[in-house]
């Protein structure tokens, strides 16, 4: 019998005894299911939406990187940048490589019970990754235009390598970006079946409308727009740079100024054709058509005929290096010479400091900038990086460290480096004119073999001829200067001791010993000629100061008084008392010595003394000259002397310039084509810093008075 249900009263019809539902607590849920659903497909499209355009910048990074590698060897400065080019790809590669080595994985992105904490850390490794490249990038980027910026102010060098490497720079940082950027996003949206297959069988897939949906055109643009983007942003930021330049300002005489070269003064004139203040100079020298001058600004040719300016190469904010090893200066020892001249005096060479010694190029680049001036002209033959060292300079090649190489073509002609060669050693180097063929790479001291210090000293040259660089000879015993163990060249020539070795048998201090006019050349060469020789007679070494202001083969003679004393050290002219410090005069233009009896048109002595009074302060020049002739004066205009007229700083006394210049005279001159050059120290300048000179030309045949 089947049991009948209870029947429902009415009144419990509308009784519902089900507990009623939070449809409150529902629709909250709902709520935020949906927007976390929404944030999902958000980020989601996001993600592939840069899917889309990450590869495309990727290609375009590494075009950039290609065109900076290219820029880089296909515009060399020929600055060495090895710091700054090897540092961006080991920092940012390193960043980078961490990345790979700990790459995020789909299947831990989707395994939410055991690969969350794996995912979160290969996830943070990444954006450390991307957050020390962007935060490095910068800083190194403007290191290297830093660095570009003061190379080029101060030395006028545009080095483009250290551009390219910027531009590099910031292409590498954003190719490991995008990169990493690439596979993390790939990682946590593809499939995980689509990324362990190799990459050439992604390339072979069908296209799907998730990866790679075939879009319009205006996609395609797009993409194109994001690969030419980096290199179009990259090229158009370094037209600046590149565009910019700072070339030496030139003023350059005619070429037909080489066809009426003035002749060098035979006789003193009496009254200075024309009067020059230099200012901020520093060397001085003797071109083929008249004096050269270097100062702070450059160097420029003077016409020996009125003291104008011939021509004149300017190098705004440069540093000019002294010449290391170098010969007297015409003011002195506690000046420094710059300038070296070649033995025909057609050419000129100074150093400038390089991209290494500017304030942000240490570290990195030459530290000194080479350059070559025809004198005539004033062209710039040569204009060369270089790491410093001895600087010598022939008729035809520069000995510039241990490079050498052609004037005016910059064809290397031999390279000391690759054949285990070190010139000079630890000796001291030699800069300044060579031979007019043959260079100095090494010197040798030498002396009797005596303990006391009665003895001479001389040296032994390693000379190499630019005929044969292979063969490294070394000359006979040669007179050296009395303060410093250094040879002397005067216009290709030096002094040789005839008797082979000076020994105290064969002279003395008071005697001398017999010397020989000599070129480097024979010195350098196989046959011993006799007919390359000349006596010079009897002396003890070359007078420095004496060649280096004539520009002749001057030598220092011994002395029967006693103010030679017995020490070569002490055979100087701070003791000397003799009323000559030369003995003979060798002219090697036209290799014959100059009677000491008859005029020359060499200056022997230059002093200041006062016009009237000991104490007046009017003033005139004197000018004596070497052998014959007469002394000849005339008056200076007030406030062309620091020092009063009588005073020992002026040679007063018209003592011999070398003797008058190691007691620190301020007045020297020089025998340049065209005239005798007088040249008076007008301010009160330190030494080693640039002064001020007032030049006296006295040109042959000028008004007596």
């Amino acid at each position: 019998m089947e049991v009948m249900p209870p029947a429902t009263s009415p009144a419990d019809a509308d009784h519902d005894d089900t507990a009623p539902a939070n449809t409150s607590s529902t629709s909250t849920t709902q709520d935020f299911d949906t927007e976390a659903r929404e944030t999902r497909r958000g980020a989601v499209g996001i993600a592939q939406r840069l899917l889309h355009a990450l590869p495309a910048l990727r290609v375009g990074a590494l075009l950039s990187v290609i065109g900076s590698v290219v820029l880089f060897f296909a515009w060399p400065s020929g600055v060495r940048t090895f710091p700054l080019w090897g540092m961006p790809p080991a920092m940012i590669g390193t960043l980078w490589m961490a990345t790979v080595i700990v790459r995020p994985r789909p299947s831990r992105f989707r395994d939410p019970v055991h690969g969350s904490r794996i995912a979160v850390i290969r996830t943070a490794v990444a954006i450390l990754a991307i957050g020390g490249i962007v935060a490095l990038t910068p800083e190194m980027i403007r290191d290297c235009l830093s660095r570009w910026s003061s190379v080029l102010f101060r030395t006028g060098v545009n080095t483009v390598d250290l551009i390219a490497i910027a531009m590099g720079t910031a292409g590498l940082a954003l190719l490991s970006v995008t990169d990493i950027l690439l596979r993390t996003l790939r990682a946590a949206v593809l499939p995980p079946e689509l990324l362990r297959k190799r990459w050439w069988a992604r390339l072979r897939r069908p296209r799907k409308s998730v990866q790679r949906l075939r879009g319009p055109r205006r996609r395609t643009l797009t993409r194109a727009a994001l690969v030419l983007a980096p290199s179009v942003i990259l090229a158009g930021a370094a037209v600046f740079p590149l565009s910019r330049s700072k070339k030496p300002i030139q003023r350059l005489a005619p070429s037909s100024a080489a066809k009426s070269l003035p002749a060098y003064p035979a006789s003193l004139a009496g009254k200075p054709a024309w009067i020059k203040d230099i200012k901020n100079a520093l060397d001085i020298a003797a071109g083929a058509a008249g004096p050269v001058v270097h100062t702070a600004d450059g160097v420029m040719g003077l016409n020996p005929v009125d003291g104008s300016v011939l021509w004149s190469y300017v190098r705004q904010d440069a540093t000019y290096l002294r010449l290391r090893g170098a010969l007297t200066h015409l003011m002195g020892e506690e000046h420094e010479r710059t300038l070296a001249v070649s033995p025909n005096h057609r050419y000129v060479t100074f150093r400038m400091a390089g991209p290494g010694e500017t304030r942000d190029g240490e570290g990195i680049g030459q530290s000194a900038i080479t350059i070559v001036l025809d004198t005539i002209t004033g062209q710039v033959l040569n204009d060369r990086l270089s790491d410093d060292g001895p600087l010598q300079i022939t008729d035809s090649a520069i000995m510039d460290g241990n490079t050498i190489y052609s004037i005016g073509s910059d064809v290397e002609l031999w390279d000391f480096d690759e054949h285990d060669i070190d010139p000079f050693g630890r000796a001291t180097p030699y800069s300044g004119t060579a031979g007019h063929s043959t260079f100095i790479i090494n010197i040798d001291t030498e002396s009797e073999n005596r303990l006391d210090e009665n003895r001479i000293s001389y040296l032994r040259l390693s000379l190499v001829s630019q005929a044969d660089f292979k063969q490294i000879r070394t000359s006979a015993p040669t007179a050296m200067r009395i303060k410093s163990p250094n040879a002397i060249c005067i216009d290709g020539w030096t002094a040789i001791y005839s008797d082979e070795a000076p020994t105290s048998t064969n002279g003395s201090f008071n005697q001398g010993w017999e010397m020989q006019a000599v070129t480097l050349d024979s010195l350098a060469s196989e046959a011993d000629s006799q007919q390359q020789k000349h006596d010079l007679g009897r002396g003890v070494t070359i007078n420095v100061p004496a060649s280096m202001t004539t520009g002749k083969l001057a030598i220092l003679p011994g002395t029967p008084s006693p103010s030679a004393r017995d020490s070569f050290n002490e055979h100087s002219f701070c003791s000397w008392v003799d009323p000559t410090t030369v003995s003979a005069v060798f002219d090697p233009s036209t290799q014959k010595l100059l009677p000491m009896d008859q005029p020359s048109g060499l200056v022997r002595a230059v002093g200041i003394s006062p016009a009237g009074t000991p104490d007046s302060l009017e003033a005139r020049m004197r000018v004596a000259p070497m052998g014959g002739g007469e002394e000849v004066s005339f008056t200076i205009a007030p406030g062309s002397t620091f020092h009063t007229p009588g005073s020992f700083r002026y040679n007063p006394d018209m003592k011999d310039i070398a003797t008058a210049l190691q007691h620190y005279s301020e007045v020297s001159a020089l025998h340049a084509p065209g005239a005798n050059i007088i040249i008076l120290n007008s301010a009160a300048q330190k030494f080693h810093t640039p002064h001020t000179y007032r030049l006296f030309g006295l040109t042959e045949g000028a008004a007596t008075g």
